[in-house]
């Protein structure tokens, strides 16, 4: 699945994230700063938009 994230804005953001989610178990995590979007081998949206917004981002979806 592919979710809109805002405030993703340096490759900080997109460590944080992409470890948060495959700390949580997810192999395939690709964050795309420019896009603005974050695609991960997920098919739980809510736990997913859980990690990210708990990470201090928010999810457009």
């Amino acid at each position: 699945m592919t979710i809109n994230v805002e405030g993703m804005s340096c490759n900080h953001c997109k460590m944080t994230i992409e470890k948060a989610l495959k700390d949580a178990g997810y192999a395939m995590v690709d964050v795309d700063l420019e896009a603005g979007t974050v695609s991960v081998d997920a098919e739980d949206f809510d736990h997913v938009k859980g990690i990210i917004e708990s990470n201090g981002y928010n999810v457009n979806q």
